[in-house]
C-alpha cells in the first residue's frame, strides 16, 4: 500500500522571489508577519507588499506582479468571508489566496476553503514555517508544480498531485 505525505521540510526552489500581497489592517500584525517571512536564511524568498485597506488591495491586484495574497478576514471595509469574496472577485483563480486570521470559527474556514482559499491559518497558532509553506505551496499549486513524496516499498518517488 502506498502512502502519500506532504513535504513540509523542503521548499522547492523557485526562479524568482514569491511576491506576497499582505492585506492586514493591524500594523503590528503586518510587521510580525513580514518579519516571520523574512527571517534568517529566508531573506529574499518572499517579497512582501503590505496594504491595510481592502480597496487598495483590490486595485493593486488588477495589476501584475503579485504571486499570492495573504489575507486577514477582519478588515474594516468588509469582514469575514466577505473580504475573501471581494479579493476573489478580482483575482479569480489566477492568484492564490491564503487566509491568515484570528477567526477560528469552523464555518468561516469551511466557507473560505469552499470559495477557493488555498489555505486557512489562525494567527498566533500558525508557526512561521506553516505560513511560509502555505504561501510557497499555494504558488506551486497555482503553477501546477506542487508535488507530494510517495513512499512505496523501499524507495521514494516524486509524483505530481
Amino acid at each position: 500500500m502506498e502512502e502519500t505525505y506532504a513535504v513540509e521540510t523542503v521548499m522547492a526552489p523557485l526562479k524568482t522571489p514569491i511576491n506576497v500581497l499582505l492585506v492586514e489592517d493591524d500594523p503590528d500584525s503586518a510587521e510580525l508577519t513580514t518579519a516571520q517571512l523574512s527571517e534568517g536564511k529566508l531573506q529574499g524568498i518572499f517579497k512582501i507588499e503590505w496594504t491595510d485597506k481592502l480597496t487598495t488591495a483590490m486595485t493593486r491586484l488588477a495589476k501584475p506582479g503579485v504571486d499570492v495574497v495573504l489575507l486577514d478576514l477582519g478588515m474594516p471595509e468588509l469582514s469575514g468571508y466577505r473580504s475573501h469574496v471581494a479579493i476573489m472577485s478580482v483575482v479569480g483563480k489566477k492568484i492564490p489566496v491564503v487566509i491568515l486570521t484570528s477567526d477560528d470559527n469552523g464555518v468561516s474556514r469551511h466557507v473560505a476553503i469552499g470559495r477557493g482559499a488555498a489555505n486557512y491559518l489562525i494567527k498566533r497558532r500558525a508557526s512561521p514555517v506553516e505560513i511560509r509553506m502555505a504561501l510557497h505551496d499555494a504558488v506551486l499549486e497555482s503553477n501546477g508544480q506542487l508535488a507530494r513524496f510517495s513512499l512505496s516499498t523501499g524507495s521514494g518517488t516524486w509524483t505530481p498531485i
